[in-house]
């Protein structure tokens, strides 16, 4: 067990290394979509810095280090899903195309050998925001070490719910669109704003079927003022999000359907 963890841990390393030389190829369009990446999020900090100013830096309750923070976890933990595990948005493209093929007969991780076969070199971007914007948003170096933290543990729900959202297309067909609009406008808008702002309703769905609370507005409780039993659960949600990622994928992969297409994979 420990040395299947460490070989998987090495491909990891492995992959984010060789992702890195390949956007180093095409540096110029590497640092124009790295650079572009960040001034897209920076004008919703324009926008908030604005709103405060107006109103007298505060809004009830809410001030602009929540708002750093909100704008460092999830943009730098879903730009590390795109660019380590950018191959996860093609899983349902794999499965409705019969693709996986080439997947079951090699010796690594399936669903890891998956996720590092892509990389989106715009997601590059996001982490260089999350970790700037997450210098502001601290006001020491521990701080930082547990805002660090915290991303990982945002980056393991996301890439989670990426997996379970994406081979749904084993059961249900082509998923593409369900996928987008759950990614992009469902789990990106109730972590980007700030909680207080949504009804009982929505705060149901962000600790369930979007698991927002347990990417940001725990973690920025936990920043603000730790509580054991806040992290314990932030901690669980974590570790029952990628069991059920894995319980589902290994389920459901069992239902895949083997295309004609040769596919070679390096």
């Amino acid at each position: 067990m420990l040395m299947e963890v460490r070989n998987s841990l090495k491909y990891l390393f492995l992959s984010i290394k060789y992702n890195l030389k390949a956007s180093m190829e095409y540096k110029k369009s590497f640092i124009i979509q790295t650079i572009f990446m960040m001034i897209n999020d920076g004008f919703f900090l324009i926008f908030w810095a604005v709103v405060f100013n107006v109103n007298g830096g505060n809004i009830n309750g809410i001030g602009m280090r929540d708002i750093l923070f909100l704008w460092s976890i999830p943009p730098a933990s879903f730009g590390i899903s795109s660019f380590v595990f950018g191959g996860l948005r093609e899983l349902n493209r794999y499965i409705v195309n019969g693709e996986l093929d080439s997947y079951f007969v090699q010796p690594k991780n399936m669903i890891l050998n998956i996720a590092t076969s892509k990389c989106d070199f715009g997601g590059f971007g996001d982490i260089a925001y999350g970790l700037i914007v997450g210098i502001f948003a601290c006001s020491n170096f521990f701080e930082y070490l547990q805002l660090l933290f915290y991303i990982i543990i945002a980056t393991i729900i996301t890439v989670a719910t990426i997996i379970i959202i994406r081979v749904l297309a084993i059961w249900i067909g082509e998923v593409e669109q369900i996928a987008h609009i759950y990614e992009n406008s469902l789990f990106i808008t109730f972590t980007t704003y700030p909680s207080q702002i949504f009804g009982n309703f929505t705060k149901f769905l962000m600790f369930t079927i979007a698991p927002a609370a347990y990417v940001i507005h725990l973690p920025i409780k936990l920043m603000e003022n730790f509580n054991i039993k806040i992290f314990m659960i932030v901690i669980l949600s974590a570790i029952f999000y990628a069991m059920l990622a894995g319980f589902i994928f290994n389920k459901s992969i069992q239902k895949y359907e083997s295309g004609n297409n040769i596919v070679m994979k390096d």
